[in-house]
């Protein structure tokens, strides 16, 4: 289970000999106890944005389509998707069954489906067959729905600032020493100790290289995940 900021803050607190924090005084800090709620809240930015996909980010979301709009917007706190995951939901009422949803290039959509969407307007076409990048902060659908179907996906997200002594990091709480270690960089230069911070952003680096070789290095069989110029969803095959 993950660590609490209060908890995290306390133990940044306890490992420079400093007074900790109650549940009751967490939002009034001041002095020393707010550059630890500070330096917590960076050594987690730092760790999240060193990989786009830590599995502790992983998440799923569900949309229900609109009859007749093709285009669609992130959740909150994306980050990045997987592609491959775009699953239409089987949906008995609908008369529909689980569809994976094929991957294409925008501007192969622009050229070869785009059209045909626009021209159906808010009836749509049929049930989507193709999912592709927005030109925008989202994705798109196609054949525009022509009716309510869910398409669910996954994806990573973005860090969230902690702000509430309660509040909890999606980091699991055995990597707690790591996000300590970033912290302690930013209240050793605070505190003008360069040698130190310099010890102690070493070692946080080392940490990190560390979950990335168990959460993210793992190649058990490797695949060439490249388009083939033969495939219908290529620039190439419509001649781009």
């Amino acid at each position: 289970m993950p660590s609490t900021y209060l908890d995290l803050t306390n133990k940044l607190l306890r490992k420079i000999n400093e007074v900790e924090i109650s549940e009751a005084d967490f939002s009034n800090t001041r002095g020393v106890q707010t550059l630890a709620k500070d330096a917590i809240a960076d050594a987690i930015g730092q760790i999240n944005q060193a990989e786009y996909e830590w599995p502790f980010n992983a998440a799923q979301h569900t949309q229900v389509l609109l009859v007749g709009q093709e285009e669609y917007s992130w959740p909150e706190y994306f980050k990045v998707v997987d592609w491959n995951s775009f699953q239409i939901q089987k949906n008995e009422s609908l008369g529909v069954e689980h569809k994976m949803l094929e991957f294409m290039d925008r501007d192969v959509y622009y050229k070869k489906y785009k059209s045909d969407d626009d021209n159906a307007g808010v009836i749509g076409v049929r049930c989507p067959e193709f999912v592709a990048p927005s030109h925008g902060n989202g994705y798109i659908v196609s054949p525009s729905p022509d009716k309510q179907y869910n398409v669910q996906f996954k994806y990573y997200m973005n860090n969230v600032g902690l702000t509430n002594f309660s509040d909890q990091t999606r980091i699991p709480n055995s990597y707690d020493n790591v996000i300590i270690d970033g912290a302690l960089y930013y209240m050793y230069m605070f505190r003008d100790n360069p040698e130190a911070a310099g010890v102690s952003i070493q070692v946080f680096q080392q940490g990190i290289k560390n979950m990335q070789g168990i959460f993210i290095n793992k190649y058990e069989r490797v695949y060439d995940t490249r388009v083939s110029r033969n495939s219908k969803m290529s620039p190439e095959y419509i001649g781009l």
